[in-house]
């Protein structure tokens, strides 16, 4: 079988949906598929953190298409593609059997017209809960929602089956006048590169990132949607009974300067590290450094970030949000109410205090995210691809 995959947001920009298609990617490639990738064109100083941040990147066929900077962009990286069939030619040599969509936006326009016009099945994935990112733009209130939620219908509308990572996404959709068939698939995950560290280790690895004491992590984009004002409060909090506590946020994007002003009037700037991008090398010994994982973000369908601290064994206090509910077993972490600073402190410190708790946690969370292996899943996408080609 062969499979193109349409996406608006990927490399170089950093993000769980660039992630999550290029793990499907590499291992439908090692199963014996055809795989090629269409994303918008990037200018070279894009490029600068991101040569190494997925294996597959060098394994896989991109095509790039014409774009245009998006000013003001949480990450100031992300790119509109021009749906003017740049695409074209490609896909007639690589003669797809099925175009897989991962995003709506000009990119994915580009995927409906190639499917029409080449009479190839279009399969879709809405990985974004995209009102809630039409609060954070230039452009919000009631109306700008509503449009978008509906648009969101109507460009799903086009494909044969959709799919999102939780299911409470699909019935959001089909609220607003979505009507094919679909459901709940979730993203692969690497879980082989991820592994529950000896308290040796954890404790060389704290000691090489300058970490004293209890280590809180997050990874991901730094925007207003992840809520990481809400995790810097929480420390506040923790931090005049727990001293030595520390927090470490890696990645990049519009909230970064913010949150570090914040934690500056907070009085924890030396308690907290903004590393900035890392190689997924560094990403894994920060895993394996930390004793809990926060993520408080109003937006996750899934979370490729927390499903890696699960591999790792790191349990974790996420936000009462999104997919988090359905994402967080009760034996992997804590549910909080979102903004809810007290409550997230109270459950941190309930985890950074026991160690036991943390050890028992740790291990059910790393058997929970076993069935997000990149092998599993792309199984099930075959089996949607299948049936996909058979309609």
């Amino acid at each position: 079988m062969r499979i193109a995959f349409y996406v608006d947001t990927f490399y170089p920009e950093i993000s769980g949906i660039s992630d999550s298609i290029l793990t499907l990617g590499e291992q439908l490639q090692k199963d014996g598929h055809g795989v090629l990738c269409v994303a918008p064109y990037h200018p070279k100083k894009n490029y600068k953190n991101s040569e190494n941040a997925h294996p597959a990147l060098k394994k896989l066929q991109i095509i790039r298409i014409p774009s245009l900077p998006v000013p003001g962009s949480p990450t100031g990286q992300w790119r509109f593609a021009l749906p003017v069939l740049a695409s074209w030619r490609a896909m007639r040599k690589f003669k797809p059997d099925v175009i897989h969509v991962q995003t709506p936006f000009g990119t994915g326009i580009e995927a409906v017209l190639i499917s029409r016009l080449l009479g190839i099945p279009l399969v879709g994935t809405n990985h974004t809960p995209i009102q809630e990112f039409v609060r954070y733009s230039p452009i919000n209130g009631a109306f700008a929602e509503k449009i978008a939620r509906k648009y969101d219908a109507w460009f799903y509308n086009r494909c044969s089956f959709v799919t999102a990572p939780y299911q409470g996404l699909i019935d959001a959709m089909r609220a607003q006048g979505f009507k094919r068939a679909g459901k709940g698939q979730p993203n692969p995950v690497l879980i082989d590169k991820f592994s529950i560290p000896s308290s040796e280790e954890k404790a060389a690895l704290k000691k090489k990132f300058n970490v004293a004491g209890p280590l809180i992590f997050y990874s991901g984009r730094l925007a207003p949607e992840k809520r990481m004002d809400v995790a810097l409060e929480a420390l506040a909090l923790l931090h005049k009974d727990m001293p030595e506590i520390s927090l470490i946020a890696t990645g990049h994007g519009a909230a970064e300067e913010g949150l570090k002003t914040l934690a500056q009037k907070l009085g924890i700037a030396s308690s907290v590290q903004f590393p900035g991008f890392v190689s997924i090398e560094t990403l894994v010994e920060y895993y394996k450094a930390a004793d809990v994982f926060v993520m408080l973000s109003t937006a996750e369908t899934q979370s490729l970030v927390l499903m890696q601290a699960y591999a790792a064994g790191v349990p974790a206090v996420v936000a009462r949000a999104g997919a988090l509910p359905e994402y967080t077993p009760l034996g992997c972490g804590f549910l909080t109410e979102v903004g809810n600073a007290k409550e997230v402190a109270k459950k941190l410190k309930q985890l950074l205090t026991n160690p036991e708790l943390r050890k028992t946690m740790g291990t059910s969370a790393r058997a929970y995210v076993e069935r997000f292996s990149p092998a599993a899943v792309a199984q099930e996408w075959k089996e949607i691809y299948a049936k996909s080609l058979s309609r």
